[in-house]
């Protein structure tokens, strides 16, 4: 009888300890909206780890396509939705346009990143 109480007490003791080390890695709330010929195609709302780029992220939430171009990663599609002729995925990060590129977002708070389909 004690052996099996050893037991059980040594196996709570580790799910609690993997558990708790779970629960402390750092998660933010990640808000993702994405607009395409004036009407919203995609909202999501999820906890995810901070330090990740947005394109790390992005990838977790929508299918989503990639050019490799000289300035770094380029987006050309969004749940199926091409940016094709004059059109390209313009990035807004908490409701500003972002001056880098996704690659260079570190989510490292809770963040809005909205992705408009836009003509230049």
């Amino acid at each position: 009888m004690k052996s099996l109480f050893a037991f059980l007490l040594i196996g709570f003791v580790s799910i609690t300890a993997s558990t708790t080390s779970f629960a402390a890695q750092d998660t933010v709330q990640f808000t993702l909206e994405i607009v395409a010929e004036d009407q919203i195609i995609l909202n999501s709302v999820t906890r995810v780890t901070t330090g990740l780029n947005a394109i790390e992220v992005l990838s977790q939430v929508v299918a989503m396509g990639i050019k490799d171009t000289d300035w770094g990663p380029m987006i050309v599609s969004l749940g199926g939705v091409k940016a094709v002729g004059n059109t390209y995925w313009s990035l807004y990060v908490n409701g500003k346009m972002s001056m880098v590129g996704a690659q260079d977002v570190i989510i490292d708070a809770d963040t809005i990143i909205s992705l408009i389909l836009t003509e230049f």
